[in-house]
């Protein structure tokens, strides 16, 4: 990868337990050390990764929050995203959960769960699925919380040392924020007012990205005609 120049991946780690792995279909990755061992591969060559995590998954405890932010921090991954369990179509398990929803009835203003994608954001379920231990609203705020963990600003700014200048520091925490602020607290809070705040946060922050990852302007550099643009079509 980084003989072909790749600066990033998204990884789907999806869970750290053997137990979890196999709720996902995935027993034949890593965990453990030997995880923290193949992520911190990426870094060792200049490659950052963006974990993805799942939350909500059958085999999950209350303790599963802590454990899964303890092992991103420890594998040295440059950002990482935590989502809770949500069936879309396509995957193994949507056709059985959407007939049992739709058996159940269960709606929201007259959209079925099994097209939770078009129920409005405000309404929309944040867990569709029954977990035998934990309640919908624990696995939300364990999933808040381990955002919050993540990206805390000793977090970022301890992350932010791979950056070759105060500078690029300065971007990678802005980045950071911007990221937890738009996927964290606008998909998973409740608090509209939480969201709104977020929204207010992610507009502020983007103003000064764009400065700084705004390239040279290149006046000499023309745009093609519409008729140069049909003739090479």
């Amino acid at each position: 990868m980084r003989e072909a120049r790749i600066k990033g991946a998204l990884v789907g780690v999806e869970a750290i337990s053997p137990e979890g792995l196999k709720d996902v279909y995935k027993g034949f990755n890593a965990t453990g050390n030997a995880l923290v061992a193949r992520l911190r591969t990426f870094r060792a060559h200049d490659v950052h990764v963006l974990g993805s995590f799942i939350f909500g998954l059958p085999s999950d405890h209350a303790s599963t929050f802590a454990a899964t932010a303890a092992l991103a921090d420890k594998a040295d991954i440059t950002f990482a995203q935590f989502v809770m369990l949500t069936p879309y179509p396509g995957t193994l398990d949507f056709e059985r959960w959407a007939k049992d929803a739709d058996a159940a009835g269960k709606h929201v203003d007259g959209i079925p769960y099994s097209r939770h994608w078009l129920i409005p954001r405000a309404g929309r379920p944040h867990i569709y699925t029954h977990h035998p231990e934990m309640s919908p609203e624990e696995i939300r705020l364990g999933t808040q919380r381990t955002w919050d963990q993540f990206y805390s600003l000793a977090s970022v700014w301890r992350r932010s040392k791979s950056a070759t200048s105060v500078r690029n520091r300065l971007a990678f925490v802005l980045v950071s924020k911007l990221y937890r602020q738009m996927y964290a607290n606008t998909g998973i809070t409740t608090d509209s007012g939480r969201a709104a705040r977020a929204v207010r946060w992610s507009r502020w922050l983007a103003a000064p990205l764009q400065k700084l990852f705004a390239g040279k302007p290149m006046p000499e550099l023309e745009a093609p005609a519409a008729a140069e643009i049909e003739s090479a079509a």
